[in-house]
Order: structure tokens, then C-alpha cells, then sequence
């Protein structure tokens, strides 16, 4: 009776991690959706599912990684494809060509969304930069405005610029080939390798 009563509550305790899995996927685009509602797709899957390493918890102190970069990798006649990285640096610095209401010259993000309070940052070549991202930046205490502050004269003499920009070629981000028929459809590929140099995954769209 015991083993009975034990084997219920296991079976209720599994079914409600897999709904709970998948239930996120009920919020997804379908069909043929545009370049923003699959990226809001693959934004869900990615916050829903990606777990920082052990080795990278132990060495940020048990903070797993909150901030990502999303690219849109390629868009061919058939599939989007977008990637996102873990960002592993401690600070996003901006430019000093970059000007709120206007596109950032530089690679600073000027477009972001937060899911399951991770911070996904992007760029895209129309929208101005707004004072909202850059708030939102500074919330999760990552903008730096050093390289401003140094050509307006705002530095001491004296100021020591001891900021590191460190590339770790060992974390791996995670690329997704969503099908542009149907864009709830996709598979995604995580790896350290850049994009177009591996053999990419078949998916088919129909």
C-alpha cells in the first residue's frame, strides 16, 4: 500500500516537471512568423533552458550568468539563425560616437528584452539608443561610460584604465536554426565554434 501510495506521488512529481518544462512552448509564435517573433521563441527556449556550467558557478562564486548577446547569424531563403552567449565580462562599455536618439555607431546594444530575470542584448541598425536600455544596463550594474569620460577630460590624471577585456574560448553559447515556415519549429546547437564553421543541423521545415 505504502509502495502504491509512493508511486502516485512520483508519477504526479514527474508529470508536473515535465508540464512545467514545456509549458513555456505554449507562449510561442507559430507558422510563418517574422524575424522578431522568432527571436522572441528562441529567447523563451533559451531563458527556460540553459543552465550555466558548474565550472563557471564555481568560478563566479555561485553566480550563474545573467546577461546575454544574441546575433542574428545568418537569414537564408528557408531559416533564421541566431546565436546567443553568455557575456562573461564584467562591464559593456559605450562609445563616445554613440547618442541617445540616435542608432549607436558602435557595437553597444540598443535593443533587449528580460526573461526569467536573465538580460538579452542586441543590436539592430534602426532602432535609437534610449535612455531605458541604459538604465536597464546600469540596473545589472554592467555599463561602463570609461571611454567617454576619457575623451570629455572627466578622469584624474592619474587614472589607472584597469578593465580586461578577456575572451574564453571554453564557454560555449548556443545557435538556433528556426524554420521561417513555421517558426516554432527548430533545433538548436550548442557550441564554442564559430558560426559556418561546423556542419550545421538538418531541419526540416515542411
Amino acid at each position: 500500500m505504502k509502495n502504491n501510495f509512493r508511486n502516485i506521488i512520483l508519477t504526479i512529481l514527474l508529470i508536473t516537471i515535465l508540464y512545467n518544462c514545456t509549458s513555456y512552448k505554449r507562449t510561442f509564435y507559430e507558422g510563418n512568423g517574422d524575424i522578431e517573433q522568432a527571436r522572441m521563441n528562441v529567447i523563451s527556449d533559451f531563458a527556460h533552458t540553459y543552465k550555466t556550467p558548474n565550472s563557471y558557478i564555481k568560478e563566479r562564486k555561485g553566480k550563474p550568468f545573467t546577461i546575454f548577446r544574441m546575433f542574428d547569424n545568418e537569414i537564408t531563403e528557408k531559416f533564421y539563425v541566431f546565436g546567443i552567449s553568455p557575456y562573461n565580462n564584467n562591464y559593456i562599455s559605450i562609445s563616445i560616437k554613440d547618442s541617445l536618439g540616435k542608432v549607436p555607431v558602435s557595437h553597444f546594444p540598443n535593443r533587449y528584452i528580460i526573461k526569467e530575470n536573465k538580460l538579452f542584448l542586441w543590436r539592430d541598425n534602426i532602432t535609437p539608443l534610449s535612455k531605458e536600455i541604459l538604465n536597464v544596463i546600469q540596473e545589472y550594474g554592467v555599463l561602463d561610460s570609461t571611454d567617454v569620460k576619457k575623451v570629455l577630460g572627466l578622469l584624474p590624471d592619474d587614472f589607472e584604465d584597469e578593465r580586461l577585456i578577456t575572451i574564453d574560448d571554453k564557454l560555449k553559447g548556443v545557435n538556433y536554426y528556426v524554420c521561417k515556415s513555421n517558426i516554432n519549429k527548430y533545433k538548436k546547437v550548442k557550441t564554442n565554434i564559430a558560426f559556418g564553421y561546423y556542419k550545421p543541423p538538418k531541419l526540416k521545415c515542411e
